[in-house]
């Protein structure tokens, strides 16, 4: 059987890092296993799911290179599911529960006051015909629980070994609501049967929910499926990531100019045992993926180091790579530009200062105006090359007597306005004599 793999996220917020992560995994795991990745929607919770979040999510996988095989919505499965759902309930594995919420809560207190863990009972098993009418004939709709049997459920995870639970201490799931909607518990289970996959791969906040999973497969089918649950991200500060932070999620990165494939870069070493680096390429990180590399403890999400990833990324980008989109910012850029300014660059977006520091005759006003005069009048005639420069700087030198950073800090300053930059010795070329000249204010 072909390796089949899926990531279901719920179109209720964007994606964050740790989306990404999980969908990278899977991903790569089919893509070094020859195959499928499934894309699967989890939008039952139609009051909760909005269109706008899907295509989100499609175009943050597009963007970053992840692509999918096949992809569907749950709420384009009510029918399947409730179809497997009477399967369960004629066979006696699941039943309906009458509590309210209130009911439920004061349950748990009164186990957890006398020292027992707030698993649910099973009362409503006990319920007869009338009590259940009775129940109905004052509004109550039931909400359904699936019957577990087995009392421990173990299974060989691919990251955690051998992973085993006590569902004695597990409550009997809810599979549907009482609107009749079913639960991600239950149609997760349904649809990985139905669509053959072969591995399910996600983080161990999952893991009990594992358990119970799969004591639903074996009610349905025979188990087929390899389970692996990977360590969460967190924030820098060890929070758990969330929908609602915008600041990690991708598209905040990309409204950033942050590179895809420093992204991916990040997300394929981020809590493994190799060395977080910059990759080549996808093709790379698909070659060099391992999913046993994938450490069981939790990784931390430190933006600087995404930055700076980022940063390596732009100093080896070719201008042939992202020429269209240099036009794009300034039409002017040409390679010798990119090549000059791309040094000092933490986002491609960044050249259109330098753009303007180059192009434009913004007046700069010296501080020291008889040191920088002393400079103009020593500025040799055009053209310029690598060695202009040093010759210049040294007549300056000679003539002054200052030399290193009291030397060289006042020209950059006054030819560009900034304390930082690239080489001086490639910048004044961009600049020329007649740029300099019309800035500089003496």
């Amino acid at each position: 059987m072909s390796t089949i793999t899926r990531f279901a996220p719920s179109p209720t917020g964007l994606l964050h890092l740790g989306n990404i992560r999980t969908a990278l995994i899977n991903w790569l795991y089919a893509r070094t296993n020859n195959g499928k990745f499934i894309l699967r929607i989890d939008d039952t919770d139609l009051e909760r799911s909005k269109e706008e979040f899907t295509s989100k999510i499609k175009y943050d996988l597009e963007w970053l290179g992840i692509d999918y095989d096949e992809t569907f919505n749950q709420s384009s499965r009510f029918d399947v599911y409730k179809e497997r759902f009477n399967q369960l309930v004629d066979l006696g594995r699941i039943y309906p529960c009458y509590e309210t919420p209130e009911e439920l809560d004061r349950k748990r207190k009164l186990q957890m006051a006398a020292g027992g863990k707030p698993v649910y009972d099973r009362s409503s098993l006990k319920l007869t015909e009338k009590q259940k009418t009775d129940f109905e004939n004052e509004g109550r709709k039931p909400h359904w629980r699936f019957l577990m049997n087995s009392e421990r459920v173990q299974w060989d995870d691919i990251l955690k070994d051998k992973v085993d639970i006590d569902l004695l201490s597990l409550s009997d799931p809810v599979v549907y609501r009482e609107d009749g909607v079913p639960l991600y518990t239950f149609s997760s289970v349904v649809d990985d049967i139905d669509f053959n996959v072969t591995n399910v791969i996600r983080g161990d906040d999952h893991t009990s929910n594992t358990a119970v999973q799969i004591e639903l497969i074996n009610s349905l089918d025979q188990n087929k499926i390899t389970f692996a649950h990977h360590a969460l991200l967190t924030a820098s500060s060890g929070d758990k990531l969330s929908k609602r932070d915008n600041v990690i999620s991708i598209e905040s990165f990309r409204d950033k100019h942050i590179e895809p494939l420093a992204i991916l870069s990040l997300l394929a070493t981020i809590g493994t045992s190799n060395s977080i680096e910059l990759k080549d390429s996808l093709q790379q990180i698909i070659d060099e993926f391992r999913i046993k590399t994938i450490s069981t403890s939790p990784g931390r999400i430190e933006i600087d180091l995404l930055n700076s990833l980022n940063k390596k990324l732009i100093q080896k980008f070719d201008y042939n790579e992202i020429e269209d989109r240099l036009k794009k910012i300034d039409d002017r850029i040409d390679r010798n530009f990119w090549e000059t300014t791309r040094g000092n660059l933490d986002i491609v977006e960044d050249i259109k200062g330098w753009g303007d520091i180059v192009f434009n005759s913004n007046p700069i006003e010296p501080v020291d105006k008889e040191f920088i005069k002393i400079a103009l009048d020593l500025m040799p005639d055009e053209p310029w090359n690598d060695e202009t420069w040093s010759n210049w700087t040294s007549k300056i030198k000679d003539k002054t007597g200052k030399k290193g950073k009291d030397l060289f800090l006042p020209l950059r300053e006054a030819f560009t306005g900034m304390s930082h930059g690239p080489e001086m010795k490639k910048l004044i070329q961009l600049l020329g004599r007649d740029k300099i000249l019309e800035r500089v204010k003496i």
